[in-house]
């Protein structure tokens, strides 16, 4: 997916900081892949079940809409420990 802006360093410190909006639709795709929706995205209903997920407990799909959108394992179970 091209359309995914390139991520460099910890992939929380962008992400973190955008909308819903500010996500073209493939990055909306991907997340939504991770069970994200515009409400959960901006705090109006709880995160989905991938966000208290290790890399492990991840499915395939969930996987990979993580590696497209710059996560590594290391960088996933990081973010899961916080």
């Amino acid at each position: 997916m091209s359309d995914v802006r390139a991520v460099a360093g910890n992939p929380s410190e962008v992400w973190d900081d955008l909308s819903w909006d500010d996500l073209n639709r493939a990055e909306q795709q991907l997340w939504g892949n991770l069970g994200w929706d515009a409400d959960s995205w901006e705090e109006e209903t709880d995160p989905p079940a991938s966000s208290e997920k290790y890399w492990e407990e991840l499915s395939g799909s969930e996987r990979q809409s993580a590696e497209a959108l710059g996560y590594t394992q290391e960088t996933w179970d990081e973010e899961d420990e916080e």
